[in-house]
This record gives C-alpha cells, structure tokens and sequence, in this order.
C-alpha cells in the first residue's frame, strides 16, 4: 500500500511537472525590448481554474492545467502593471504608448481602448472599492522637457468601467496605496517616506468623460 502511494505521487508530480514544461508563455514578435534575455512572467490565481499570466506585452489566460485559454496582446508597448479584473469579469490594463484596455475575462476579447495620446505614462493600476479603480500617469515625459519640470506633477484618475469619475494630481513618482478604504499617496523625498492621504469627494455620481471616447460602453 505504501508502495501504492508513492507510485500514485511520483505519477502526479510527472504530470504536474510536465505541464508546466509544455507551458512557454512569451512576449509578441512585436516586444519592443526584444534584446531582453530574461522577461518576467507575473502570475495570479483568479479562481480554482483560471490563472491570468503577464509576461511583457502580452496577456495568457491559463486553465487549471495550464493550457492556454486565450491570449492577447498589445502589439509591442510593455505592460507597467499587472491587470486588475472588477466583479463582472472585466480586466482592465494599462502599459506604455498611454496604453489603457478593457478586456472580456471570458475570451479576451477587447471592449475599449484608451484614445489619450502624448509622452505621459500610465504608470499604477488597482482597484479601490466597489468596482471603482485608479490609474496613475506619470509625467516624467513632460517634466524632462519643461523649465518648470519640478511644478509638474503626477495625475491620479478614479475610474468606474469607462468613466473617468475624478482625477487629482499627486506628488511626481508616488506610488498609491489603499489603505482601510482610503487611498494615500506614499513618496520619497530628501530620504524620508512621505505619505499623504488622498481627499476623495463623497459622491462620484457625476463622471467627468470616457477614457474610450469612441465607445458606447459606460
């Protein structure tokens, strides 16, 4: 029996282990850093058999075996942040080129994209609550070319699905925390940490625009 069941375990670990050997998850043709050697793969578990993977420019949605359930790209810009999905399936992600997509969890089929153009970069997503989330965009694009760079600061943008909801600028280079429901702006600055919290209006009832202007979607 003993014996049984170390036959059984060294059969699972064979599959398991096969699994993963057959699963090459790789940048498009298209990844601008294409001298890169090593890209990172960042993966998450979104329910017992779905896993969503990252790895460059490109999106895999996995099965519990690991086998490729859709994929998608953006055709070269690097991704800045892995994606975060809402509670109706929705993956929103954003990457460089001011690339900021929604896609359908399902079939990966994309539902908008962003339509902003310039040298910003969308630089933080995450949700926040209720399905409401928040980008950062970094401006270092047009602080580097501007006599007054050091009064050019970072933008912070509350979105629900494709309505802008509010927006406020942050310190240059902080990183966004959600903190027992409240979002605070963490930054470094003269090697202290400075954190600020972020003053949201009670109501967001009233968005601003769309980031797909050309969309139907909300």
């Amino acid at each position: 029996m003993k014996y049984k069941s170390l036959i059984i375990l060294t059969l699972l670990l064979l599959v398991v282990s096969s699994s993963f050997a057959q699963l090459k998850l790789h940048p498009s043709s298209g990844y601008w850093d294409q001298n890169s050697k090593k890209v990172r793969v960042q993966m998450s578990r979104l329910s017992r058999n779905q896993k969503l993977a990252a790895v460059g420019d490109t999106l895999y949605m996995l099965n519990a075996r690991n086998g490729i359930i859709w994929s998608w790209t953006t055709g070269g810009a690097p991704l800045t942040d892995f994606p975060i999905i809402d509670s109706h399936g929705i993956l929103y992600l954003i990457g460089y080129d001011l690339t900021w997509v929604a896609l359908n969890s399902k079939n990966g089929k994309k539902l908008w994209q962003g339509t902003a153009n310039g040298r910003a970069v969308y630089s933080q997503i995450g949700l926040y609550k209720d399905d409401v989330y928040f980008v950062v965009t970094d401006m270092a694009g047009y602080r580097e070319n501007s006599f007054s760079s050091k009064k050019i600061k970072d933008d912070l943008t509350l979105c629900k699905g494709n309505s802008i909801l509010w927006n406020t600028e942050i310190p240059a280079g902080a990183k966004i925390r959600v903190w027992k429901g409240q979002l605070l702006a963490v930054s470094r600055r003269n090697k202290r940490t400075i954190v600020q919290k972020i003053k949201i209006p009670h109501s967001l009832n009233n968005p601003l625009g769309k980031i797909d202007v050309t969309s139907n979607y909300k």
